[in-house]
């Protein structure tokens, strides 16, 4: 964990599955040794502007990534009903973790309409259908990272004697990171979530990039906090990421860094992710300043 200002906070980042691997290996290694606590990428078959140029897959970037880190967690943000059943997407997950030895934390979220919602030839889901699925979603995908053997029948989804533990015994817990910005969502994380999530808001969720901010940030904690007593968990027991998901600002200097990130700590935020800057595009940040996030704050 990071001190920022006299306390602690987890910093992350997210690296894009955009680059082809000799490349984009880089930014995997860099993450590990600069000290960050965590490093995601997207699950989606394509996303917004990039569709059409290269894009690749997330488990396997994510399997190629523990090959060449040794103490950075990885993890999906997020993986989302949109395309994935809990059953092979937990069966990946738990081979994920072994291979990364303990590192791997599952990021969920629901999704939006858009490419990823369409490609399998799906009608398009209403807004009441898509947080219905994603509560069963993360319900069954909790049951199968928790239980020996799983059986389950939901409307939406459902397992029958399924054993999701390679070896048999006794298994690592896998953390579970549930991204909910609407009060059913955020019932869901408090019931199953290790970490809640928050990328703020958009108008037009898919299409327009999200944007946070510590004023909304801190509405979103209050109510999850209320939504934990209701649901006799202790608001403290979930960890707090807000995640800074097309907003480069925060990498405008090291001084805007920790400005920042001593606001969203203050508020109650305990864990920041932030763009690792693209290799052929400054469009995500200037990698000098993540340097002297790590140089200065991570060392």
């Amino acid at each position: 964990m990071s001190p920022i200002m006299g306390a602690s906070m987890r910093i992350g980042v997210r690296i894009l599955p955009s680059e082809h691997w000799k490349v984009a290996q880089r930014a995997w290694r860099l993450s590990d040794q600069m000290g960050f606590d965590h490093a995601w990428t997207y699950d989606h078959v394509a996303w917004r502007e990039r569709i059409g140029e290269t894009w690749y897959a997330a488990m396997p970037t994510l399997t190629a990534a523990a090959g060449v880190t040794q103490r950075i967690h990885l993890g999906t943000l997020v993986s989302s009903p949109n395309f994935r059943h809990p059953v092979p997407l937990v069966k990946e997950v738990v081979t994920l973790s072994d291979l990364s030895e303990g590192r791997f934390i599952l990021g969920l979220g629901s999704g939006s309409g858009g490419v990823d919602s369409q490609i399998l030839g799906n009608v398009p889901w209403s807004a009441v259908e898509r947080s219905a699925r994603f509560q069963e979603f993360v319900e069954l995908t909790w049951k199968l990272l928790r239980t020996e053997t799983t059986e389950y029948s939901g409307r939406y989804y459902g397992a029958k004697r399924a054993r999701m533990n390679p070896n048999g015994g006794t298994r690592v817990k896998i953390p579970i990171a549930v991204a909910a910005t609407g009060t059913r969502g955020m019932r869901t994380a408090a019931q199953h979530a290790d970490i809640w999530v928050t990328n703020g808001y958009s108008p037009k969720p898919g299409l327009i990039a999200p944007s946070v901010t510590p004023h909304l940030v801190r509405e979103q904690i209050n109510e999850l906090s209320q939504i934990c007593e209701a649901e006799n968990r202790d608001p403290f027991t979930i960890r707090k990421l807000a995640h800074f998901a097309q907003d480069r600002s925060i990498l405008k200097s090291l001084d805007t860094f920790v400005r920042t990130a001593s606001q969203y700590r203050d508020i109650g935020i305990t864990d920041l992710v932030v763009p690792f800057p693209h290799q052929t595009s400054s469009a995500y940040g200037d990698l000098k300043v993540l340097e002297q996030i790590a140089n200065t704050i991570l060392s």
